[in-house]
């Protein structure tokens, strides 16, 4: 330890120059700010005697043998927040704060038995259909106490995952094409007169198949009335909180142009004239000049619902679902509508929508045996 009287703007004071040492750990310390030499040597003794104790400030924090899920959870959330969205981050909290604290929170992460791990995850497989979603986030969080030599195995590896329960009486995906024009007919005749702002945005989710977060960002600098285009460049992201913010489009693949017909571009245009936000930098759907809250279209969905009875059970999501549907039915190809929707690859298309596909390979299925009839 080394102890000098150095100069400040304040005048002279006395400064500690050493290091603290314990039997894991050696950390040099400079402090300088002392009325005396005395003082000075009085501190950095008391200091040492701290650290060796373990409970200096200088003291590096070690990862605990023993931890709670809880514990663990938070120092895990300290990193992981930093590597995803906002809106990520939200939907893994609450994934946490619904579905694995609730159970495991006080519980040691040495003591978590597959026994309790497997009862635990038959408990959600009979309670939840996405339930690997949530054990996913589980075992992840399990592999940072491996990792971090807290454990010495996951558990997760000696558990079986039961198969995801099969839906019976699955809700309504999407309109066919009757219930489509239905569904238009009344928003054009009936819906356009009572609420003219939520007619624009579900007829524009109707014919276009956008995702609820790019209309909610759509400024009216994205859209190009000359030609007819409207441009996908940016989302609206859910923050903790309820809050939003303007974010990257899903994908690289979500930034996008889309071709509007006429009548449609009509409509918009007749918003624009109708809107008192139509500056470029303003957004095409607003609440007071901010953007509408996530929710706020779906609510405008169930209303054409209740009031005419059309589009029973369906969400924005599902209109985006429609729009593909009809799409393929008219002879798009799964190439056409993976662009057009924004997939990052063809194979997302034919997962989502599996059903519409397999559907198309039954009508083609008996296409060649047409050449020897």
């Amino acid at each position: 330890m080394k102890l000098q009287q150095v100069d400040t703007p304040k005048g002279k004071v006395w400064e500690v120059n050493g290091y603290l040492i314990n039997k894991s750990q050696k950390v040099r310390v400079k402090k300088r700010g002392f009325e005396s030499k005395q003082i000075a040597r009085q501190w950095f003794n008391n200091e040492s005697v701290l650290f060796d104790n373990g409970e200096s400030r200088y003291n590096k924090k070690t990862t605990p043998n023993i931890m709670t899920v809880k514990e663990l959870y938070d120092m895990w959330l300290e990193t992981y927040q930093h590597s995803v969205e906002e809106s990520t981050l939200g939907k893994t909290m609450t994934i946490f704060r619904l579905h694995v604290l609730p159970t495991w929170r006080d519980t040691l992460l040495t003591d978590i038995k597959p026994l309790d791990l497997q009862r635990y995850i038959n408990t959600l497989q009979r309670d939840m259909q996405m339930y690997k979603k949530v054990t996913g986030y589980f075992r992840r969080l399990l592999d940072v106490a491996v990792k971090m030599d807290v454990i010495p195995v996951n558990p997760f590896t000696k558990v079986d995952l039961p198969r995801e329960r099969k839906v019976t009486n699955k809700p309504k995906q999407f309109m066919d094409v009757d219930e489509f024009k239905t569904f238009i007919s009344v928003l054009d005749r009936q819906y356009s007169q009572i609420n003219r702002q939520a007619y624009t945005l579900l007829r524009l989710g109707a014919f276009t198949g956008m995702r609820t977060e790019e209309i909610l960002a759509l400024q009216w600098k994205h859209v190009d009335f000359d030609n007819g285009y409207v441009y996908i460049m940016q989302a609206l992201g859910r923050g903790l909180g309820g809050s939003t913010y303007i974010k990257e489009p899903k994908s690289r693949t979500s930034k996008r142009t889309l071709k509007i017909d006429n009548k449609m571009l009509s409509i918009i245009s007749s918003w624009y004239a109708t809107s008192q936000y139509n500056d470029d930098d303003d957004f095409v759907f607003t609440n007071n000049g901010n953007t509408l809250q996530p929710l706020r279209p779906n609510k405008w969905l169930h209303d054409v619902s209740d009031r005419y009875g059309v589009a029973v059970g369906l969400s924005m999501h599902k209109l985006r679902h429609t729009w593909a549907t009809l799409a393929l039915d008219q002879g798009a190809t799964v190439k056409q509508v993976q662009t057009y929707l924004g997939h990052a690859d063809a194979s997302i298309t034919l997962n989502v929508y599996s059903d519409i596909t397999k559907r198309a390979s039954d009508e083609t299925g008996d296409v060649l045996s047409n050449l020897i009839k």
